[in-house]
């Protein structure tokens, strides 16, 4: 098969090493870190390097490439979806235009894109400082979502009802804006806050021609914080909604300009029609690529590696009709640490149930709840229609204590 590269693989990038794997390709990561924990244990060699310094990755880049000819180069994260980029046009592999990346990374430039393009969105302002975020907030109000232009993960995203609090949620947002060694830009997107529910588009790109493979539903944690608590896929929309999502999100994709590759598209239905809360050029994170996978039969994972290496996608997967997967994740507020973890045995027995797991062990110290980093554990279920699906995952919540 073909020599790949994967830059810093983090959440769904992990399964990408793995599932290249399995697919036979000979996988190569680039990471600042060591592997310590073991994840990338399928990779066939882990090359360490400074990451977040770009002229000295893409030189180790255009190294391993003399010495082993790659393939392809794939960002294993949101945050170096422009360093493998411009990887990939250095060595004149396939790949997303580095000219056009900026509006796929950083999510002032995304609303501004999609501004140009005449489609409906959020009102916003980009802000730089507190005074700003609060008149910002004054006007777009009464309620506002303050964020980070540059995070994921619902990282330091936080809903405000006035300029004081959206001046506390602006430091907030700035104090995260430098991780993984990347440093931040020192801008804060201020939003109109939007009513209605939650989806999230997945499919990918080929050479310009955009592929729905699923739209998700998500289920999000008490405000002010936007934390994803959970996922269903394929949604229970109405054909005419589903199709009207689709169509938004192709005239979203078409205003940032991706080509090819992997998206990732947050909106809500409000009053208005659908509204972009966000895109990005990558998989999509909490297990939605196994819960695609496992309900529709799409392998998002070979669909990026196929994107990539400049191959046709697969064949189509056969329609599962009123099969539904889907994850639920576990906060709990207040909680600082626990040192037991238990799970009711109906729950543990439900032929329904895939996987049930604990992300935060126990004894360790429990990070605020306030983005996807305080999530304890999840249960990840399969049904045979949607309302079989959403059961379980009613039930898991109640049925998973942490003492």
């Amino acid at each position: 098969m073909s020599t790949v590269l994967i830059i810093e693989p983090h959440s769904s990038g992990l399964e990408l090493v793995t599932r290249a794997h399995e697919l036979g390709h000979t996988v190569l990561v680039m990471t600042a870190t060591a592997d310590q924990d073991g994840s990338l244990a399928k990779a066939d060699r882990v090359i360490t390097c400074d990451t977040a310094d770009q002229a000295e990755a893409l030189r180790r880049i255009r190294a391993l490439h003399a010495e082993t000819p790659l393939r392809a180069v794939l960002p294993g994260f949101e945050h170096f979806v422009p360093l493998a980029a411009h990887a990939a046009a250095a060595l004149g592999l396939p790949g997303i235009d580095p000219a056009g990346v900026t509006p796929l990374r950083h999510k002032h430039r995304m609303r501004r894109a999609v501004e140009a393009s005449g489609l409906d969105q959020p009102r916003y302002r980009t802000v730089s400082c507190e005074r700003s975020a609060a008149a910002a907030c004054a006007e777009l109000g009464p309620v506002c979502v303050v964020k980070p232009v540059d995070q994921s993960g619902s990282l330091a995203v936080r809903r405000v009802a006035s300029p004081r609090e959206a001046r506390l949620a602006f430091r907030e947002a700035l104090r995260c804006g430098d991780r993984f060694g990347v440093p931040g830009t020192g801008l804060v997107l201020v939003e109109e806050y939007v009513e209605g529910a939650e989806y999230s588009v997945e499919g990918y790109v080929e050479d310009g021609r955009v592929h729905v493979l699923g739209i998700t539903e998500k289920l999000l944690g008490a405000e002010p914080h936007f934390v994803e608590v959970g996922h269903i896929v394929p949604a229970l929309l109405e054909p005419g909604t589903a199709g009207e999502i689709e169509r938004y999100v192709t005239g979203v994709l078409r205003a940032v300009a991706l080509r090819t590759g992997p998206f990732h598209a947050e909106l809500r239905m409000s009053g208005r029609g659908p509204l972009l809360m966000e895109v990005a050029a990558r998989l999509p994170g909490d297990r939605i690529p196994d819960l695609l996978r496992m309900a529709c039969g799409h392998d998002l994972y070979e669909i990026m590696l196929r994107c990539y290496l400049g191959l046709p996608g697969p064949a189509p997967a056969a329609p599962r009709t009123g099969a539904r997967a889907g994850i639920r994740y576990f906060l709990r507020p207040g909680l600082r640490r626990y040192h037991e973890f238990r799970v009711a045995p109906s729950l543990e027995s439900d032929p329904r149930v895939r996987e049930i797991g604990v992300l935060l062990p126990p004894g360790s110290a429990l990070p605020d709840p306030g983005s996807s980093a305080g999530r304890l554990g999840y249960v990840l279920a399969e049904g045979a229609t949607y309302e079989e699906t959403a059961d379980v995952l009613r039930r898991a919540e109640s049925a998973v204590t942490f003492r």
